[in-house]
């Protein structure tokens, strides 16, 4: 089963480039422009941006990978019954930057948040997948044959070499 995961850029065209900037950057950075975070997304050069803003760019990026490896552990878990050889409905993608999104609010536990709501939405979503695919005797255990598949790498070495 493939699943493709949400890139940045993906997340930031999706929610916006502003909400996701101001959400992302760690709370002991200064926000930067979302301009710059989507260009960074990009692997664009940075040239003309300050090298203190660039590397909490860096530092942002790293924040919604890890919110995305974050969401996909959680929809890995509740795909473990799929038959082999079987995808996830089209929905779950969708439902997997919804979940990312989640992970990057700090202030996501309120519960009149609409992100939480978003959230305890998805999960009901996949709990009811979940027991479908067990109630058909799917397999467990990683033997549902899932494949998780990633954007290609934006930043390297080469691309932030001028910092």
């Amino acid at each position: 089963m493939n699943l493709s995961l949400p890139s940045a850029t993906q997340l930031l065209i999706r929610f916006g480039a502003r909400d996701i900037t101001q959400v992302a950057v760690p709370d002991d950075k200064r926000t930067i422009e979302p301009e710059l975070l989507v260009a960074a997304a990009a692997g664009e050069p940075l040239d003309s941006w300050d090298a203190e803003d660039v590397a909490i760019a860096v530092v942002t990026l790293a924040r919604i990978a890890d919110a995305v490896a974050r969401a996909r552990s959680e929809i890995s878990f509740y795909l473990r019954f799929r038959p082999v050889g079987e995808e996830a409905p089209e929905w779950v993608a969708d439902d997997l930057a919804e979940i990312a999104r989640y992970h990057l609010y700090d202030d996501a536990g309120k519960e009149e948040s609409t992100v939480r709501v978003l959230y305890k939405d998805v999960l009901k979503r996949l709990e009811t997948l979940a027991k479908e695919d067990k109630e058909r005797g799917a397999a467990e255990a990683g033997r549902s044959g899932m494949q998780l598949t990633s954007q290609p790498r934006l930043m390297s070495r080469t691309t932030l070499r001028s910092l």
